[in-house]
């Protein structure tokens, strides 16, 4: 059912049941009122006929005292009747056109000593107040009725019963009329908001409730607009952050082929490595010792008949086991320099640059700026693999004649920057090269840096060389039990 009719019907509900306990309770006050006011004047009347009759009656004049309460019938349209009963010689002088009524002598008879008796008596339909008075006080024979139409007394009140409620059935067209007006002011903007609602729900958040009232509805509305604008600021937000996850998805997605793509570098660099290696020890080492092992069997022939040429031949094989143990030496460091493990990340780091550099004729200078004690060896590795792969680039494409790298550890953190004097590059196009040997070595590189919660920085212009910068928060637990310092002179 609609608020409006609701409305409607509660306001007549409530108008009628108004009406209707004011009709009973207006009913039974006058009643009352009326009745109490008939008996006072019934005493008073009867009372004042006595005063008229009674001397006339005592002289016996019935006819006089007949006519007299014939005129007092005529003068007061209320008046039903009047008679006087002698109870004594059971005479009645009476002012009934058709014969006294049999039974009214018992109806209401006076009480001896009383001064009055009222009582209500039904007569041909009608409600009539039967009052009594002797006719002569203190003498209980003879007694004065007289009788009050209490139906013709009450009978304005009937009128003002209809009255009341055709006032009741008017204040119910009135009140519905005014609960229609009043529902159409209250549930107009209900509606309004309703709709709203709706398509809020549909998903539209364009639309604005346009209503100018002061009451607790306008502040609704105005509730309900901000409440939808804080609800479209938040979607868009939430759209912007959906955005934002997927453009983040997207470049995840393209980290993770890179990582993939360098996974695969990996797994194909250390399957070269092993035929590199497998190649070098076949095509150098076993063929050397294979050698060895066939002058060693000749030596044995050769002493026993020239000794001085068995001794020269055995010197031979002597430096060719030299040479082998070169070979596998550098095949070995190749690996792992020896040296990142027993001296450290210093001589480690310059022991490769000079190396490597230097078969080029590119100068190199190392600076270490507060180091006095080695570090984890997580901690080495990573950064000598990030220098390793920085001097490995600077030697393919750098074209620089100059390298400086320098090492510091300040306030808790590991800096390690590698400069050059090459031709550089523009920086902000470094990850969109499609050099993908480059892409992935960059990647690496901070992919290494990663794990340890460290950051990577390239900066570079072209013709101004380029500069890598490693910076490694340290931890307790990342500085190694020893305390051992760096000899900074060049190894040799």
């Amino acid at each position: 059912m609609r608020l409006s009719r609701k409305i409607i019907y509660m306001t007549s509900g409530i108008v009628a049941v108004m009406g209707l306990v004011t009709i009973v309770a207006i009913n039974g006050v006058v009643k009352n009122t009326i009745r109490g006011s008939i008996e006072q004047n019934g005493v008073v009347l009867a009372e004042t006929t006595v005063s008229n009759v009674a001397n006339q009656y005592l002289d016996g004049k019935l006819l006089t005292v007949k006519s007299v309460l014939e005129n007092q019938l005529n003068s007061n349209h209320y008046l039903v009747y009047a008679y006087i009963l002698n109870r004594d010689d059971a005479t009645v002088v009476d002012t009934f056109q058709q014969g006294f009524p049999a039974g009214l002598v018992q109806a209401d008879p006076l009480p001896k000593g009383s001064s009055s008796v009222t009582k209500l008596l039904s007569m041909n339909g009608n409600l009539v107040r039967d009052t009594g008075v002797p006719l002569v006080s203190g003498f209980d024979g003879i007694e004065l009725h007289i009788g009050l139409s209490e139906s013709a007394l009450l009978l304005p009140l009937s009128k003002i019963s209809w009255v009341i409620a055709l006032m009741t059935v008017l204040g119910i067209i009135i009140g519905s009329l005014a609960a229609l007006i009043l529902s159409r002011l209250i549930t107009g903007p209900l509606e309004t908001l309703t709709l709203q609602a709706v398509q809020i729900g549909e998903g539209n958040l364009d639309g604005e409730i346009l209503l100018n009232s002061r009451d607790e509805v306008g502040n609704l509305a105005r509730s309900f607009n901000r409440m939808t604008t804080h609800l479209k600021e938040n979607i868009q937000a939430l759209q912007r952050r959906n955005q934002d996850l997927s453009l983040l998805s997207q470049k995840l997605g393209e980290r993770e082929e890179l990582l993939g793509k360098l996974w695969l570098k990996v797994i194909s660099a250390q399957e070269e490595e092993r035929k590199r290696i497998a190649r070098e020890l076949h095509d150098e080492t076993t063929q050397s010792l294979a050698a060895i092992t066939i002058g060693l069997k000749t030596a044995e022939e050769i002493i026993p008949k020239d000794q001085n040429k068995g001794i020269d031949f055995l010197g031979q094989l002597r430096n060719m086991a030299g040479q082998i143990v070169k070979e596998l030496h550098n095949i070995v460091y190749d690996l792992r320099p020896t040296i990142l493990d027993d001296l450290g990340l210093v001589p480690a780091l310059r022991w490769y640059a000079e190396s490597r550099l230097g078969t080029r004729g590119i100068g190199f200078d190392l600076q270490a700026e507060g180091i006095t004690h080695r570090f984890s060896a997580e901690i080495e590795t990573t950064l000598f693999r990030i220098g390793q792969e920085a001097i490995s680039n600077i030697f393919k494409h750098a074209q620089a004649s100059k390298v400086v790298l320098i090492l510091t550890e300040k306030d808790n953190y590991l800096t390690m920057q590698v400069k050059d004097d090459g031709r550089g590059f523009i920086s902000n196009e470094l990850w969109n090269t499609t050099d993908e040997e480059v892409h992935l070595g960059l990647l690496g590189m901070r992919e290494r840096a990663g794990l340890f919660g460290g950051i990577i920085e390239i900066s570079s212009q072209i013709g101004n060389g380029t500069v890598v910068t490693v910076t490694i928060e340290l931890t307790q637990t990342e500085h190694s039990k020893e305390d051992n310092s760096f000899d900074s002179t060049p190894l040799g």
